[in-house]
């Protein structure tokens, strides 16, 4: 049981046992509490359920808990909750084995119209973790996505793959048929070559929610016109990029793409799932951020009427430039997560913002409960 709980909580990065914190770098800022033994008691579950904004309740099912009729019980009250909540909670039955899903069911039958997932069956025995985790991070994503309404169908990703064809790929055909070889991603996820997509810049920028940007980092790809504008306007728009560092030399010159505020993941093993698992995290970390500026207006610290930009990392200077073109002169807001940007890019971040747009403001969310606007 210990490598499930361990993917689970791999995938937020930080969180056990903590509250109110700033999630910085890889960290997603997402609480997590473990209860064990009398864990499910109604005291500590449901009330933690109902101070939260968003809770999904991650459940791992063995004989000991089927035979616990009290975990049984607040299982069901959990689900129900879930149910009623309209989006707001969700709960995810992880069984390990088929016989301890039926005996569960059995038990409480309330259950029964809950998607649970038997862990044996998720593939083969060494990526079990690893599939949990992926598992994990869809129903975070999806959850978030229902909240924010969305259109499609709720927790839907869309890759787009940026590769140089010389020797990119190979491994985009790779991690395209890897996605079709897992059964119950397909329904939620799917992978496009970035080449063959006509308005690829339209396409992101219209469903940047529904979609995410893995850049294949190759030998050649820095070096080919089409990958350095396709690099170059990720960073300045803003969309959910990942890059997949595939270079297999020890040293290498200096770059003049900006790919330093991207999460980059290695694969030397080959490992697939690790990319997968990335784009979801960062897909995960855009949707928690959209979310949180959603909250921002329903408290009042942002007017119904004023435009919204908002970044889910720290903006470089020319993704606020981009950004200011589009405000013009209109009452704005652009935010971006805790931290503040440091000394030096901050002042020239706010120069830039008073020059091109100056009825906007630069600020993240403390600093925003700190000084709203008027």
């Amino acid at each position: 049981m210990v490598p499930f709980f361990e993917a689970v909580e791999r995938t937020l990065v930080g969180g056990a046992g903590t509250a109110g914190y700033i999630a910085s770098g890889e960290d997603l800022g997402i609480e997590i509490r473990r209860f064990r033994g009398t864990w499910l008691a109604e005291a500590d579950l449901l009330p933690a359920m109902d101070g939260a904004e968003h809770s999904l309740v991650v459940a791992f099912v063995d004989h000991h808990l089927v035979e616990d009729i009290d975990a049984g019980r607040m299982l069901v009250d959990a689900w129900k909750i879930a149910r009623d909540s309209k989006g707001r909670h969700s709960l995810l039955l992880l069984c390990f084995n088929e016989r301890e899903r039926d005996n569960l069911i059995g038990r409480y039958g309330d259950l029964k119209s809950n998607q649970a997932v038997v862990i044996d069956q998720l593939g083969e025995r060494a990526i079990r973790p690893a599939l949990v985790g992926v598992r994990f991070l869809h129903e975070c994503r999806r959850l978030l996505a229902t909240a924010l309404e969305l259109k499609g169908v709720p927790g839907f990703l869309h890759l787009f793959i940026s590769h140089a064809k010389l020797d990119g790929l190979p491994l985009a055909q790779s991690l395209q048929h890897h996605i079709k070889t897992i059964p119950w991603l397909t329904a939620f996820y799917d992978a496009t070559d970035l080449a063959g997509v006509v308005d690829w810049e339209g396409e992101l920028e219209r469903s940047a929610s529904t979609s995410l940007l893995i850049i294949l980092r190759t030998d050649a790809y820095e070096h080919r016109p089409w990958c350095q504008k396709e690099a170059l306007w990720a960073e300045e728009s803003g969309v959910p990029t990942v890059l997949v560092e595939a270079r297999p030399g020890l040293f290498y010159p200096a770059g003049e793409l900006p790919l330093e505020r991207m999460p980059s993941v290695r694969i030397p093993d080959g490992n697939l799932l690790r990319v997968l698992n990335a784009a979801l995290r960062e897909s995960l970390r855009y949707l928690l951020f959209q979310r949180r500026v959603v909250s921002l207006r329903a408290a009042g610290l942002l007017a119904p009427t004023l435009l919204v930009r908002a970044f889910s990392y720290p903006p470089s200077m020319s993704g606020i430039l981009k950004v200011c073109h589009e405000i013009g002169m209109s009452e704005a807001v652009i935010i971006y997560p805790d931290p503040q940007l440091r000394s030096g890019p901050f002042e020239a971040a706010e120069a830039l913002v008073a020059k091109k747009a100056p009825n906007a403001r630069l600020t993240t969310p403390t600093t925003l409960f700190a000084s709203p606007p008027p």
